[in-house]
């Protein structure tokens, strides 16, 4: 069983954000239940929506980081599929190179006095259409 760290944002409907706390405790009795560990839970609040959902245009935002294993994930998913307030959610994995703060390192481009290949035209083509 692999144990990765995870990250779920889930978004309830903006009438039962004073039942979030009851959510978060059920979801993490999931994650604990299948022998994660959560590492934080961030109540983000009631925030405008990029578009309406189920005619709602707020939410009440919610982040949990945990690790776990692809089984708990699976099974907290169900648990918000299944729960009635909860209008959105998403879960990603969290690699090893974010929390160590990796950094993507620059492409090298041209040097000064380099010279660059000749820019093409694609608007035109060799090939007939």
């Amino acid at each position: 069983m692999t144990v990765k760290n995870y990250e779920t944002l889930f978004i309830a409907h903006p009438e039962k954000g004073p039942r979030v706390k009851e959510f978060i405790e059920r979801f993490k009795k999931v994650i604990e239940g299948q022998e994660g560990v959560i590492s934080q839970v961030e109540e983000w609040g009631l925030r405008d929506l990029a578009y309406r959902i189920q005619k709602q245009g707020k939410g009440y935002y919610t982040l949990l980081q945990y690790r776990a294993s692809g089984r708990a994930v699976e099974e907290l998913e169900r648990n918000l599929r299944l729960t009635d307030g909860i209008l959105r959610y998403l879960t990603v994995r969290d690699d090893e190179a974010n929390q160590a703060g990796a950094q993507v390192p620059a492409v090298d481009g041209p040097e000064q006095g380099d010279k660059l290949p000749p820019a093409t035209d694609a608007t035109t083509t060799d090939s007939p259409v």
